[in-house]
């Protein structure tokens, strides 16, 4: 695509979101953050390492500061388009993860946090999409969902492997372990991927506080009626909990609307 073809281009889809975070029925804080960037159609959702110290923090200051790279990316460069962009977003997360990386070893109040981490950013026809860790981007497109992300686990490394019998064998601990989190290793690298957006798609970021307890089919079955985010989001929350779920629920909701001609 060279400049001339970028400099035509316009927006395409108007993006209406809604996110809702839930502390959940056991926790005692909530360490989910979420952030709805609509100037610049981007929208990120970070999990807290459960368990560890500051995880609070890890998320909070990861989304906050991937709006600041994004925004400072849109005020400097006024000739982008999508590969560019997703080398950008690259190098933003690597950045994250040296951040939060050098802030729990300086800080004994947060020694150990880390954070999952998806984002989506619309741009043109396109979006986005990238994470680390096992908080998940799902689409719902003519009422079908497809989950866009693979998990950063040892389960699903294990499965990949073929090592699952091995570890069951032994009686070793491999569910809910994570292979990739921001800020707990020195590197990090982050899948990242383009993807083709059409009118009425319906995307869905989450913490495994939901993707844990509600399936990919009781996902689907409150999708498909067509109401409101908000309500939409209220009843993916609510099915956690009756589902007995025991961890902070963060949906974010995000659907494609056509531009008025």
């Amino acid at each position: 695509m060279n400049t001339k073809e970028v400099e035509k281009l316009k927006p395409t889809f108007n993006i209406d979101s809604f996110g809702q975070t839930d502390i959940g029925p056991i926790r005692q804080k909530n360490e989910d953050a979420f952030i709805e960037f609509r100037k610049h159609k981007f929208y990120a959702l970070a999990d807290g390492m459960g368990g560890h110290k500051a995880g609070e923090v890890a998320s909070q200051e990861t989304v906050v500061y991937l709006c600041s790279c994004i925004h400072q990316m849109f005020q400097k460069s006024h000739h982008l388009d999508t590969q560019n962009i997703s080398q950008k977003l690259n190098s933003f997360i690597k950045n994250s993860n040296t951040r939060i990386y050098r802030l729990g070893k300086e800080n004994q109040s947060c020694k150990g946090m880390g954070t999952t981490l998806c984002s989506l950013l619309f741009y043109d026809k396109f979006l986005i999409h990238a994470h680390v860790g096992d908080s998940r981007i799902y689409r719902f497109r003519d009422q079908k969902l497809t989950q866009m992300t693979s998990d950063h686990t040892l389960l699903n490394k294990l499965i990949d492997t073929g090592k699952l019998q091995e570890y069951i064998d032994k009686g070793i601990r491999y569910k809910n372990i994570l292979t990739k989190a921001i800020g707990v290793f020195k590197h990090i690298t982050p899948d990242l991927g383009i993807s083709r957006v059409f009118s009425d798609d319906l995307y869905l970021m989450c913490s495994d506080g939901l993707s844990d307890f509600v399936t990919d089919e009781e996902i689907s079955c409150i999708l498909s009626d067509k109401l409101p985010l908000d309500i939409l989001s209220k009843r993916l929350i609510e099915k956690a909990k009756k589902n007995s779920g025991s961890d902070n629920i963060t949906v974010l909701l995000m659907k494609a609307c056509p531009t008025a001609t």
